[in-house]
């Protein structure tokens, strides 16, 4: 295995997708490479945070409807194929996803959805998001981006150029004053636009953006109750986002 075959497999080893002689070869290595175990703990935590985003049950008739639903859906084989991984700043790191990690952060996207349903009368929605994070996932570029501002909380992207589409998760965000929102903005060369507003629920808030074009930055402001035509406070929380 070369050099570079084995800083690919960082992906598949988050996800327990490495076998028997790899994998212990591939351990051997982390034992040495900072920057392979760096990412192999960003990805896991990714993974989890998008199953673990809520923690309250839906209701057990509605649970039991999901799962029955899930026992229908085909499942795809994963490619061989591993892509390597660039290093990023360590604030706002972005990992090309393998086909394995996509998978089960599409499992984890679903686990999301099931739990942070209230009514029945949302489970339609709650499928249509998971059916978007597949399609941004299993995307040939698929990236995800994090950003940790301690407590003042953690915004996550993943994002996808070839689909013009991104899904923006957070946690730990604190609410916003009465008379204030949290608005989204995706930055074009110094020109803001209005991407939506985050509403957080205990801190976690999700918002889907289709057509971000060329954007190079995506950031949340706090403003005036229903949005401003361009930001009049400095950003929340910002991440870059690569070419």
């Amino acid at each position: 295995m070369t050099t570079a075959d084995i800083h690919a497999l960082t992906g598949a080893y988050a996800v327990d997708a490495v076998p028997g002689a790899e994998r212990a070869a591939f351990e051997r290595h982390l034992s040495e490479c900072e920057s392979c175990a760096q990412e192999v703990r960003e990805l896991r935590e990714t993974a989890t945070r998008l199953a673990l985003a809520a923690a309250e049950d839906p209701p057990p008739a509605l649970k039991a409807r999901v799962l029955d639903q899930i026992k229908t859906v085909r499942q795809e084989s994963p490619s061989a194929t591993v892509t390597p991984l660039r290093h990023r700043d360590r604030r706002a790191i972005a990992l090309r996803l393998t086909s394995v990690a996509a998978a089960v952060l599409l499992a984890a996207a679903v686990a999301l959805g099931v739990l942070v349903v209230r009514q029945n009368d949302e489970l339609d929605q709650t499928r249509a998001r998971a059916a978007e994070m597949s399609e941004i996932l299993r995307a040939g570029d698929a990236q995800v981006l994090t950003v940790d501002k301690g407590k003042d909380g953690r915004m996550t992207v993943a994002m996808s150029r070839s689909e013009n589409r991104m899904l923006l998760l957070t946690d730990d965000l604190p609410n916003p004053p009465e008379g204030k929102d949290l608005q989204v903005w995706t930055g074009h060369g110094g020109t803001m636009v209005s991407a939506g507003f985050l509403t957080p629920d205990n801190g976690d808030a999700v918002l889907e953006i289709s057509g971000f074009g060329d954007a190079d930055a995506i950031g949340v402001t706090l403003e005036p109750d229903g949005g401003s035509d361009s930001p009049t406070l400095p950003a929340v929380m910002e991440v870059p986002l690569p070419a």
